[in-house]
């Protein structure tokens, strides 16, 4: 019974399709709402009710950690192969995943850089839900452990992917960049070298609920969360959860540039303030809930009104980091199958 609601749930988010949003011009945009609308998923629910009222934030590098951790999956994909690689490409030596189904055939390829808010994540973690998304996507994809702060603090983490595109730039004309939240960032960091060093023209961008800035203010447009239309009974909880991004917020901008003296309206580490034609292509999904969303908004915004190729994807009922959820929400099997389609035309 439960399978059966999550398949028929899959095939109605399926049959939506764009709108128009007033405040949005010249981005496409999807908005994939639940039935019971402007409420959470159940199971998004359920974690995020334990958080307390004014939610404290420890700043401590080992408890937060500890929260990215996720319970790694075996591979249930047969025909999906991943391999354990290192580039030295641009004198670094970089490990890569490289996951691709078995006979795939084409000149396309991406680079993912996962989450983690800079301070933590691994290759690993992506694994549940990009062997899914190879079995969907005619090409070859390459998950990078880049060097994560403060022990490698920016621009680390966006020079060690830079390695891994000029290691895929040898075998690949096509090259698309994506990643989740910090990677995300991260993945806009590496498009911006790409072009302004010469190394290649990326393809298209995908972007799950990124980071677009570091160093905005907390009481401004991009964290009102009065702005978020939500159930009554719920409005404490997305306060809450608010709340504890805006001190994620800080602390990963800490950890991040680690007492150097970094311009932090400097579009590589903030790309909010990049030159949007850079991006020519952007994909970006959100959840409805997920307290970058605003942010992630006003990106996309950008690159439509700049002329390029902006698409948007909202996902009713969603916090951040919606990706974890893989198998128990259908609308991140929903996102990806988005992702998928998006990355195999030839447009």
């Amino acid at each position: 019974m439960i399978k059966n609601n999550y398949n028929v749930e899959l095939e109605r988010l399926n049959q939506i399709q764009s709108v128009d949003i007033p405040h949005l011009k010249r981005v496409q945009m999807i908005v994939k709402d639940r039935v019971d609308a402007h409420s959470y998923d159940p199971i998004i629910f359920d974690h995020l009710k334990q958080l307390p009222d004014d939610p404290d934030l420890p700043d401590d590098l080992t408890q937060l950690r500890d929260g990215n951790n996720h319970n790694i999956v075996q591979n249930p994909y047969p025909n999906i192969t991943v391999e354990n690689n290192f580039t030295y490409e641009l004198g670094r030596k970089v490990r890569y995943l490289k996951i691709f189904r078995d006979n795939v055939s084409s000149n396309k390829a991406l680079v993912y850089m996962h989450g983690g808010a800079f301070y933590g994540g691994t290759p690993e973690d992506t694994l549940p839900f990009l062997s899914f998304l190879a079995t969907k996507f005619a090409g070859v994809i390459y998950s990078v452990d880049y060097g994560i702060a403060p022990e490698k603090p920016y621009p680390n983490g966006i020079m060690d992917s830079l390695s891994v595109v000029a290691e895929v730039h040898k075998s690949f004309e096509k090259i698309s960049l994506a990643g989740d939240s910090a990677g995300g960032a991260i993945a806009l960091g590496v498009s911006q070298l790409c072009h302004n060093l010469g190394l290649c023209e990326i393809e298209k961008h995908v972007l799950f609920y990124p980071t677009v800035v570091h160093g905005s203010n907390h009481q401004g447009c991009f964290w009102n969360d009065h702005e978020i239309p939500i159930k009554e009974d719920q409005k404490r909880i997305l306060h809450n959860n608010y709340t504890q991004f805006k001190q994620l917020d800080s602390i990963m901008t800490k950890y991040y540039v680690n007492g150097q003296n970094i311009d932090l309206e400097a579009p590589i580490i903030s790309p909010l303030y990049a030159q949007p034609l850079i991006f020519k292509k952007v994909l970006m999904l959100t959840g409805e809930f997920d307290p970058f969303r605003l942010q992630d908004e006003a990106f996309v915004q950008k690159i439509g009104l700049a002329g390029c190729d902006a698409k948007y994807i909202r996902y009713g009922g969603l916090g951040h980091a919606f990706l974890n959820y893989i198998g128990k929400v259908p609308a991140v099997e929903d996102a990806l199958n988005m992702t998928a389609q998006y990355l195999n035309e030839d447009k």
